[in-house]
């Protein structure tokens, strides 16, 4: 099994708050039942946006609204898209390859890493001409193909067909396969409506299943233990774990079982690392410090996936290590080419353009000129003013054929 060694115990101890049972203490945050608009879900889908909001990618436009129905734009999605698939973002980025997304304007300013990151990644080029369009919807078409290509499987998806009259052309092979996945699944009436804007709520879903999905391609596993005194030890994984899964009682330390009434353990703010605290410190001797059978353990990622314990005796690691933020994660693009666009003899509708990103922040309320940073909860006394969308005349008229050379795939 791999081995990489975990981040200190004095910046992990700054994290931990909230006892919980079997001893150990986890990260609290919002839940559904946080939020008004979330409450009448059925459990299912109260468990998607549980998962979603307890890893960060999604908060309420206000301290109790979630804003399930509110369009986003083409700059919060940037974020989420960031988010879900684990994308190297640079915070420090102050400069743009896009001629109209700069970090000093308001409501859009905080994207520029994450829209940066998403192009290096190859899920999108832009809205064409050198322009990103921050401000823009994104219709339920342009969020399929935008998923489908951070899943690496353009190729499959240009070779995929479909006929539903609601996509638009360029996007049949997209959706055909955003529906093999099990991203999304179509409307009672069989048809995708994917020329609609894509709200809140079908983001979440999508976004749920996409993380899933990664993890399904590369399950999530130990990826090493580390001794940090003969009391206290770390357990790293690859995945944010479900605290709710954590059952240590079958966790064997040198042959004998972690006892729950006795031990401890708390869960790291990223949620991927468990610190185990022994009530009987053992001898430390860092060359020879007792194994750690995981292999009872039946632990869960927030989406859901089980984690792999393949290796049920791994070597402790004696030396201090990095971050376990610096795990290497799956590249999900799979050099997806994002020059391979709309065909150049169609003159695609601007509404039906494949970019992404055109309505509001999934994560903010919707008037594009207020849009906090998504993972941001503004202030519960400025609730989203649902009349304060993207002006219409601000985006392409859907009367005119623009330059498909103008306009290029999502």
């Amino acid at each position: 099994m791999k081995k990489i060694s975990f981040i200190s115990s004095i910046l992990l101890s700054l994290c931990l708050i909230l006892a919980m049972s079997l001893g150990g203490n986890i990260i609290t945050a919002k839940s559904s039942s946080d939020f008004t608009d979330l409450k009448d879900l059925d459990a299912a889908t109260k468990a998607k946006f549980d998962a979603l909001i307890s890893a960060g990618v999604f908060n309420g436009v206000s301290d109790d609204t979630f804003g399930i129905k509110d369009e986003m734009n083409r700059a919060q999605f940037a974020k989420v898209a960031a988010l879900i698939f684990g994308l190297q973002v640079n915070p420090d980025l102050k400069t743009s390859s896009f001629s109209d997304v700069n970090s000093d304007t308001p409501g859009f300013g905080y994207a520029l890493p994450y829209i940066e990151a998403i192009k290096a990644a190859g899920i999108t080029e832009g809205y064409g001409n050198g322009a990103y369009n921050p401000a823009g919807n994104v219709t339920l078409e342009q969020l399929a193909t935008f998923l489908v290509r951070g899943l690496g499987k353009d190729k499959e998806a240009k070779a995929a067909t479909g006929n539903d009259p609601t996509v638009s052309n360029w996007a049949q092979g997209y959706v055909d396969m955003a529906l093999q996945l099990g991203l999304f699944t179509n409307s009672p009436d069989g048809t995708f409506n994917g020329k609609a804007p894509a709200d809140r709520e079908e983001l979440a879903g999508g976004a749920f299943e996409t993380a899933k999905k990664i993890e399904e391609i590369q399950p999530p596993f130990f990826t090493g233990v580390h001794f940090e005194s003969g009391s206290i030890f770390h357990m790293e994984l690859s995945a944010k774990v479900d605290p709710n899964s954590i059952d240590l009682s079958k966790l064997k330390i040198g042959g004998v079982l972690f006892n729950p009434a006795l031990d401890s353990f708390e869960l790291s703010e990223d949620l991927k690392t468990i610190i185990v605290k022994l009530h009987n410190a053992l001898p430390f001797d860092p060359d020879n410090m007792p194994l750690i059978d995981i292999s009872e353990l039946s632990l869960k990622t927030l989406y859901g996936t089980s984690v792999k314990n393949e290796d049920p005796n791994p070597k402790p690691n004696p030396s201090p290590s990095p971050s376990p933020s610096s795990s290497p994660k799956p590249n999900p693009s799979q050099n997806p080419n994002p020059n391979e666009g709309p065909n150049p003899n169609e003159s695609p509708n601007p509404n039906e353009s494949p970019n992404p990103n055109q309505s509001p922040d999934p994560n903010e309320s919707p008037n594009p000129n207020q849009s906090p940073d998504p993972n941001e909860s503004p202030n519960p006394n400025q609730s989203p003013n649902p009349n304060e969308s993207p002006n219409p005349n601000q985006s392409p008229n859907p009367n005119e054929s623009p330059n498909p050379n103008e306009i290029s795939n999502p």
